[in-house]
């Protein structure tokens, strides 16, 4: 893995990490496996996300003498980490007490849809 994306998953670690740091010793002990994976999954869905937008989600597909249109190669992976990454956040949210889930849940809806930076590399 790149250190770039390593570096990358620390970070969305560390954030989740924070969030759920008042969780009883026992909850933590079995949520940081979650974590771990809620913040790789951000990640990932993240460069996804990147190369859909610069391809497009359709993309031509020569057959000989024609092209056809067809559905981005990745949208299908995109789509079932997607849903495997909100069960991870549901299972994170459901060890917390009700108030501190809404809270959490909030933070954290507030963390993944804030803009990103764009930064061109040539």
């Amino acid at each position: 893995m790149e250190k770039e994306t390593v570096s990358k998953i620390k970070k969305k670690k560390s954030v989740l990490t924070k969030l759920y740091k008042n969780l009883p010793t026992d909850r933590l002990t079995l949520a940081k496996d979650l974590i771990e994976r809620a913040a790789y999954m951000m990640v990932k869905l993240e460069e996804m996300e990147e190369i859909i937008d610069r391809d497009g989600l359709m993309m031509k597909m020569d057959q000989g003498k024609y092209d056809i249109d067809r559905a981005h190669p990745l949208l299908a992976s995109y789509t079932t980490m997607v849903k495997s990454y909100n069960s991870t956040i549901k299972q994170l949210n459901e060890f917390l007490p009700p108030t501190d889930a809404a809270v959490a849940g909030q933070a954290l809806m507030t963390f993944a849809t804030k803009p990103r930076v764009q930064t061109r590399t040539k």
